[in-house]
């Protein structure tokens, strides 16, 4: 697809050729002239407009250098809704901020007996020792992140993500339903359900405790599996707004929840009655040349897991498009910032000014750029007005010059103004204090494992140049941020032309996959916070979305190759300088949860077995001298989703059973079917 600087040319190129005659001059408030303009405001192909209040704002002032945000005030509050569109609705201030609140609670015996259906079946005393168990595969180790399946070891909680129920055993129709079960691991020879929870959702396991989050119902609820097979409810809140993420970490639920309305927003908010003060609550002030799509509010906070008390509390305005990461210090949010690409063509006409116009011209531009009375949108119409009106003064040739001209020096502005082209808000809340920082980095993040903090310092891999407008000038880049998330080394323009589909960072290394037609494997050494740089890479076809350190100086990757199926690669990167794809396995599958969720890849470390869900096959890799062999092909009736092991038995879970394996012998020993009945 052309970019934008194409689409000018060829824009006036016809415009010039359709039109007869010549319009000279033209006054602003003339009627028929602004009739001219509806053809020229889309000279630049991709320039987004919209209502002009979302260009002329107080908190996007052309003083404001960077992305920040800071606590709402009531006339910061007030210009900052007024800067959102008019439909837009300010409800007023904030009462007041209380922390220490108790979540709403009602643990009757009655709820209890509706949210958990207990089986018959008793409990047997387990007397195996329990030598090792899988964890959830996390970014950070130590923090933990919610997923539909949770182990101690013992037991096994797992809420299939759509489960088949079937309304009686003799009908013939099925519904889907949610539901978490507790599964009674050992011996894994008679392992079978002893519990069913009639709700369902991410889970986290913690102490003699286990948390749903029930999305769809808009619940969080907290049970006491100290009898596993008589769970009972210990507490209850309401999400209170949209799920976003959470993460578990020291005994303390850390929740990411939105509130999203397309006619406003949101003030003042009240969360499981808990109201921000205005220094709760904060604002985004971003340069001038930036989109004000700032149009969710996100509410953290912090929760203690064993009794639901909520510690802390604070709301920060946001966009939809917001990854979370969470590191043993800090939570950040990041949100990608769009560029305001008619106000960065009016800057780059403002500079240029004496070299495309005569004086007239030059003081009728400066006139409508520098008028109070006009919103940036319509500024942009008015000039664009002008320079089309102009250019049918000229002669054809000296017109088509003039063009071409304007054309290549915006192509140049465009690359010496890179990284002013988009960017992504960093906003960073303490977990202790959730006291607030924000800074920004040039481009967009593929995902959170785009971001790592080490050393106090964020590291943070992006892509500029979005694939489709600039497929041939996107860069990738890595910034390095201080304890005050001020840039402090970057290291940018790395495989032009591409795009990241997957980092890595482990320690001073980080790890980097972009891909067009090949997939270069880039490994950057960061040791110097202030002077990152490349150390070796490796061009292979295809290319992979997750990277998983496994010893040794290896990584596995998992990914697709040209003809779109899944490939799982074997990297050797002892030699930083000359990474290796030391061997490679290809599927007859072309989808894998585990592309893009890395709760669905499974690793034992001790064994060196790899499992991968794909569709309804569980693939399990045995992976030793260098060479990836298929084990086993676990077949279910329906997907499977995750897989986990308890000493040296694997069980691999789909929607609708749990098959269980002896990796001794790679038998089947067990089935559970978790179909069952209304």
């Amino acid at each position: 697809m052309k970019n934008n600087l194409t689409a000018i040319g060829i824009f006036i190129l016809i415009f010039l050729i359709s039109t007869s005659g010549c319009i000279q001059g033209g006054t602003i408030g003339n009627g028929n002239n602004m009739d001219n303009t509806t053809s020229s405001t889309n000279i630049i192909q991709g320039s987004t407009t919209g209502n002009g209040n979302n260009m002329d704002n107080t908190t996007s002032s052309t003083n404001i250098k960077e992305f920040k945000v800071v606590p709402a005030t009531p006339e910061t509050l007030k210009e900052f809704l007024n800067s959102l569109e008019d439909n837009y609705a300010y409800y007023g201030p904030y009462l007041g901020y209380r922390s220490g609140v108790k979540s709403p609670l009602s643990p009757t015996e009655e709820t209890v007996m509706k949210d958990a259906v207990v089986s018959s079946t008793d409990v047997m005393d387990s007397e195996i020792t329990i030598d090792r168990y899988s964890k959830t595969n996390v970014q950070v180790e130590g923090i933990d992140e919610g997923d539909i399946l949770k182990t101690d070891g013992n037991y096994i909680y797992y809420s299939p993500e759509h489960q088949t129920i079937r309304y009686s055993p003799h009908s013939k129709y099925y519904l889907s339903k949610r539901s978490t079960y507790i599964i009674d691991a050992l011996p894994p020879e008679s392992a079978k359900i002893i519990s069913n929870i009639s709700k369902g959702g991410i889970l986290y396991l913690y102490n003699n405790t286990l948390t749903i989050i029930d999305r769809p119902n808009g619940k969080i609820l907290n049970y006491d599996i100290s009898n596993p097979k008589n769970p009972k409810i210990n507490w209850k809140m309401d999400i209170n707004g949209s799920y976003t993420d959470s993460r578990l970490y020291n005994g303390k639920l850390y929740l990411v929840v939105s509130k999203y309305d397309e006619n406003n927003i949101p003030f003042p908010i009240v969360w499981n009655g808990i109201k921000m003060d205005y220094n709760r609550y904060y604002l985004p002030m971003i340069p001038g040349h930036m989109f004000h799509n700032f149009d969710v509010t996100y509410i953290i906070s912090s929760i203690e897991v064993e009794d639901g008390n909520i510690n802390n509390t604070l709301a920060i305005v946001g966009s939809y498009n917001t990854e979370v990461y969470m590191s043993e210090n800090n939570i950040y949010l990041a949100y990608y910032l769009q560029s305001n690409r008619d106000k960065l063509f009016m800057n780059f006409i403002k500079e240029n000014l004496n070299k495309y116009f005569p004086e007239d011209r030059i003081n009728l531009i400066k006139n409508i750029l520098n008028s109070p009375y006009f919103s940036d949108e319509a500024k942009y119409m008015e000039v664009m007005r002008v320079l089309n009106n102009y250019l049918r003064t000229l002669p054809r040739e000296e017109s088509l010059n003039l063009m071409n001209t304007i054309n290549k020096d915006y192509e140049y502005y465009i690359e010496e103004n890179w990284e002013d082209l988009e960017k992504t808000g960093i906003v960073g809340i303490d977990l202790d204090s959730f006291e607030v920082k924000s800074g920004s980095v040039p481009g967009r993040l593929i995902n959170r494992y785009s971001m790592d903090e080490y050393n106090n310092y964020l590291r943070v891999a992006t892509t500029i140049g979005n694939y489709w407008e600039y497929r041939d000038k996107s860069t990738n880049n890595i910034y390095i941020l201080d304890d005050n998330l001020e840039i402090v080394g970057k290291l940018t323009g790395i495989a032009k032309g591409e795009r990241i589909y997957a980092t890595r960072f482990m320690g001073n290394i980080a790890y980097m996959i972009t891909y067009r037609e090949t997939d270069p494997l880039f490994v950057i050494n960061l040791t110097d916070p202030s002077n990152p740089e490349i150390l070796g890479k490796l061009k292979i076809p295809g290319y992979s979305t997750y990277l998983h350190p496994i010893g040794d100086n290896k990584l596995i990757g998992i990914g697709k190759d040209d003809d779109g199926k899944l490939k799982v690669s074997l990297f050797d990167v002892e030699n930083v300088s000359n990474p290796l794809e030391i061997d490679k396995y290809i599927l007859p599958e072309y989808w894998s949860p585990a592309l893009y969720n890395p709760h669905a890849f499974l690793w034992d470390k001790d064994n060196r077995i790899l499992i991968i869900p794909a569709n309804n096959h569980g693939y399990v890799f045995k992976i030793e001298n260098n060479k990836i062999t298929l084990k086993m092909d676990d077949k279910h009736k329906t997907r499977v989703l995750r897989s986990l092991y308890i000493n040296n038995y694997l069980y691999i879970l789909s929607d609708n059973e749990i098959h269980i394996i002896n990796m001794d012998n790679w038998e089947l020993i067990n089935k559970i079917e978790l179909q069952g009945e209304c």
